[in-house]
């Protein structure tokens, strides 16, 4: 079976698009209440196999949908 490559687009906190290749996602939590590293705007911490962090205005449950959205309009 030959891999596919699924793109979904997320937005940052400010609101600019980011193309996020679903297959290197490793995980993905809500930021801490009260953690001061990352604005009000962030809703979730998505963290890929290259051990970068990408931080979205999406909640968590969003991106789990917009990423299953995605792989089913593909098949």
């Amino acid at each position: 079976m030959i891999p596919v490559l699924v793109m979904v687009i997320l937005h940052s906190a400010t609101g600019v698009e980011i193309d996020v290749n679903t297959a290197t996602i490793t995980n993905m939590r809500a930021p801490e209440p009260g953690h001061k590293n990352f604005t009000n705007n962030v809703n979730c911490l998505i963290n890929m196999s290259d051990g970068k962090f990408i931080t979205v205005k999406e909640t968590c449950e969003e991106v789990r949908r917009v990423m299953e959205a995605r792989k089913k309009a593909i098949k």
